[in-house]
């Protein structure tokens, strides 16, 4: 296995490059275990649902071609949207998301941070 950044994400269709220096993280949605001590010692164990998220990546925006319109357009609807993501080993991940938090653009860098909450799938 090749550890590494993703190489690219597709967010509605279209393609964005991500730096090579990030440390992305994916959330597969699914469950959270938690223990919970009684009072005579004992413990219970509760679950809950938990959202699955991308965190950690910053994608490469071009402000010629509307990359940041585009981005705070597809945030600003709060419609989820299709997404998928080919990481440096070849994994492909696909779901359906929508950007959550905020979008600082870095213009001198020409990237901005984005976190995205969904549904997040190992294609394959």
């Amino acid at each position: 296995m090749v550890g590494g950044p993703f190489i690219s994400h597709t967010l509605n269709g279209r393609r964005f490059v991500c730096d090579a220096e990030d440390t992305a993280q994916i959330q597969v949605q699914g469950r959270n275990n938690e223990g919970k001590p009684n009072g005579d010692g004992s413990i219970r164990y509760t679950q809950s649902r938990v959202a699955g998220s991308l965190e950690g990546t910053n994608l490469v925006f071009d402000p010629a071609n509307g990359d940041d319109d585009f981005l705070l357009e597809l945030k600003n609807t709060g419609l989820p949207f299709d997404y998928s993501g080919t990481a440096n080993d070849g994994t492909v991940w696909a779901g359906n998301c929508q950007i959550t938090g905020e979008l600082k653009f870095d213009y001198k860098e020409g990237t901005v941070p984005v976190t995205l909450t969904g549904t997040f799938q190992k294609q394959g």
